[in-house]
């Protein structure tokens, strides 16, 4: 365990540094915030950026200009680097109907809200992100557009549906507008005390997410922070709950079937080659790891490692001495399943084709579909 400050460190820093970057887009010192957005969900450990809008109030109209994002300009940073922005749906601001906020922090708010009749989710981001050198502010923009590329390239019945983006938001702000789950995360519904999830449910949730996964890994793109508070839930049929994979901010493109690593995702859900430090080159084999551990969530409705501290999270992970403790009452099929998910070796865990197929087999017996 010698290494082990050493690694918590270098893991803190590159936490520190991605931090620091966001605040580099704010203009002044950031609030503590209760709230992280996450796909239309909340993480309560980002801060709130200052309110940019009462800012604005107080600076000069020239000063307000710079600080809007121009889309023209955008755009033609995004084609630039090759990026069909014409493939990307534009939503006049005009036609969205907000309802509810659903949460806020340093990139802006997510709201319920209405368009073209359908319930949406819309992400608002402030103008303020984009603030910075011009160079930074370019590789931002044309990031957001690539992002949004992407997401509207995907069409799965268990991908979050991405509808288009605005950009004629409140004070030049942009947003993302995607599908609206009506029970919000998967996390929260296991959370409320008065929520029970039987055996045929629990398949059918992790069928669903099995699926959605598999044809993202089919497009060649690895999620990165795979877990029940980004797998989004509708429970309104009682026999038949809908799950989709939400949250792919994290998500990245891989190259050659290898992908950057670095510092990414979720520290309980982290697959041990992501906090090892012996190399930066991973496969999307981490996305199954995370699958094991959101099974586990799904079948205990709890938080993995709920009461221990981080360093010692990190040396279990690491020394593959650390895993959820598995109930006895476990179904032994979904026990062996997630063990051979949360695999030291990432060569030893199924790809979510073989995940997919496992839980079929599962379900076959009190026909699930």
């Amino acid at each position: 365990m010698g290494f082990l400050p050493d690694l918590i460190a270098s893991v803190k820093k590159a936490a520190l540094e991605e931090a620091e970057e966001v605040k580099a887009r704010v203009e002044e010192n950031a609030d503590p915030a209760k709230n992280n957005l996450v796909s239309g969900e909340i993480d309560e450990k980002e801060p709130e950026a200052v309110n940019t809008h009462e800012e604005a109030e107080l600076s000069s109209d020239n000063e307000n200009i710079n600080n809007r994002i121009e889309p023209t300009k955008a755009e033609a940073e995004a084609i630039e680097r090759g990026l069909q922005v014409d493939c990307v749906q534009t939503i006049k601001n005009d036609d969205l109907e907000e309802i509810r906020e659903l949460g806020s922090g340093t990139y802006g708010a997510v709201h319920h809200g209405k368009w073209k009749g359908s319930d949406v989710a819309i992400k608002r981001i402030k103008a303020s992100c984009f603030a910075g050198r011009p160079a930074e502010r370019e590789r931002l923009i044309a990031d957001f557009w690539k992002e949004a590329l992407i997401l509207s390239s995907l069409h799965h019945p268990n991908v979050v549906s991405f509808y288009g983006i605005v950009r004629d938001g409140p004070d030049g702000s942009l947003a993302t507008v995607t599908e609206f789950m009506v029970n919000g995360s998967l996390k929260q519904f296991l959370q409320k005390k008065d929520r029970t999830i039987d055996r045929r449910k629990r398949l059918i949730i992790a069928m669903d997410a099995a699926f959605g996964m598999e044809y993202l890994h089919g497009k060649n793109i690895v999620h990165f922070d795979l877990k029940c508070e980004n797998l989004l839930v509708n429970m309104r049929d009682p026999q038949r709950p809908i799950c989709k994979i939400g949250d792919l901010g994290l998500s990245k493109v891989k190259q050659h079937t290898l992908v950057s690593g670095g510092v990414r995702g979720t520290l309980p859900w982290m697959a041990p080659e992501l906090l090892s430090g012996k190399n930066h080159m991973v496969t999307e084999k981490i996305d199954v790891y995370s699958f094991g551990i959101a099974m586990w969530e799904l079948l205990t409705g709890e938080e993995p490692y709920a009461n221990k501290h981080c360093a010692s999270i990190i040396g279990g992970i690491v020394n593959n001495t650390l895993r959820p403790q598995i109930p006895t009452w476990c179904d032994p099929e979904w026990k062996s399943l997630m063990e051979s998910c949360w695999s030291s070796d990432p060569s030893e865990r199924p790809s979510f084709s073989e995940i997919s197929r496992k839980l079929r087999n599962m379900a076959a017996p009190i026909n699930v579909k």
